[in-house]
């Protein structure tokens, strides 16, 4: 018999049983902890706005569906957008329908919001649950991997059991904290406005300073740090997180902001980056063709075909359909809009 439950709108004092609820399901963030103050950062301190969240109670918090708010530019529009995140329901619950009607519920909600798109990256234990509820699997973004120290890599992937540890950062020492990129404002708005055009007509996160300074500097125990050549960030600009996968010490490209014809420079860039940091590998990630893809190949990057996140899309809008959003190679994204959330 399934069970009873109403669907209602998240409210404040729902905070505790919904964390609860996320650890019973999805237990604790590889990279973060999911406490109450890396909820607070992720839903209500996101410049895009408060998440649309619903949850399914009866007494208790059985489920939860989050969409977290987004926007897109894509030639002269904006695309305002949600990123399915947060799905919960509690394990004696599963099967009875609840995510389903959360997520319709949710997706209703954000129809009438004139929200443009919802976009998510399911693994694969849940990608069909999403094409069912008419999600489209876009596709996985083109990643970038420079190898450092091949034989040390080599050696884990033969023998992942010997030298497996558990992941998490790691103690390289940084460049320079992020904040310190933010403090150059005015240069960086001028990188921005140069890193969107080199985009093109391509779909890509609306950044701006306060964005950056949220995403990569208010994180609760996520470290990001930056690098550029020179006094100021005038040319290219790279934005990273140290990290420890399977024993071996990673730096994830989160964004690689570049000024117009400097590939040449990036790619200078991102080699020092490497040989100072000393890490086994870098990933990062660009779409074919782009100056980004450019300046990773002038870096050492190579493509790895086949890997990484699925991208899925849900369209809600005629705009959203006009500019073929469930075409990946509209798309323009970085590895800090596909990470973390």
């Amino acid at each position: 018999m399934s069970p009873r439950f109403s669907a209602r709108a998240y409210q404040a004092d729902d905070e505790a049983a919904v964390l609860a609820l996320l650890h019973g399901a999805l237990g604790g963030g590889r990279a973060f902890d999911r406490n109450s103050a890396f909820w607070q950062w992720k839903h209500f301190q996101n410049p895009f706005g408060h998440s649309l969240m619903t949850v399914a109670a009866n007494g208790g918090i059985l489920g939860l569906r989050a969409f977290l708010r987004w926007q897109f530019l894509v030639g002269p529009h904006r695309l305002s957008a949600v990123r399915a995140v947060d799905t919960a329901t509690h394990p004696d619950y599963r099967r009875h329908g609840i995510f389903s009607t959360l997520t319709a519920i949710t997706v209703d909600q954000a129809k009438r919001e004139g929200i443009d798109l919802v976009f998510n990256t399911p693994n694969r234990a849940s990608l069909p649950g999403y094409l069912k509820l008419g999600w489209v699997n876009v596709g996985k973004p083109r990643l970038w991997v420079k190898v450092l120290k091949p034989t040390r890599v080599a050696r884990v992937l033969l023998f992942p059991r010997v030298h497996a540890e558990v992941n998490g950062t790691n103690d390289m020492a940084p460049i320079a904290p992020s904040e310190m990129l933010l403090s150059r404002s005015p240069n960086l708005e001028h990188l921005l406005a140069d890193n969107d055009c080199l985009c093109g007509n391509s779909i890509r996160t609306n950044r701006s300073v306060s964005f950056l300074k949220w995403r990569y500097c208010s994180a609760p125990t996520l470290p990001y740090y930056s690098y550029w050549r020179g006094s100021e960030p005038s040319t290219a600009v790279a934005i990273f997180r140290p990290n420890r996968r399977r024993g071996l010490k990673e730096i994830i490209l989160s964004e690689l902001l570049l000024r117009r014809d400097a590939a040449a420079d990036a790619g200078a860039l991102v080699r020092e980056m490497g040989d100072a940091l000393e890490p086994d590998y870098m990933v990062a990630t660009a779409p074919r063709g782009s100056v980004h893809a450019r300046a990773l190949r002038l870096a050492g990057f190579r493509p790895i075909p086949r890997l990484g996140p699925n991208l899925t899309v849900r369209v809600l809008s005629p705009l959203a359909e006009r500019v073929s959003a469930d075409c990946l190679a509209r798309w323009h994204l970085s590895l800090g809009d596909l990470e973390v959330f």
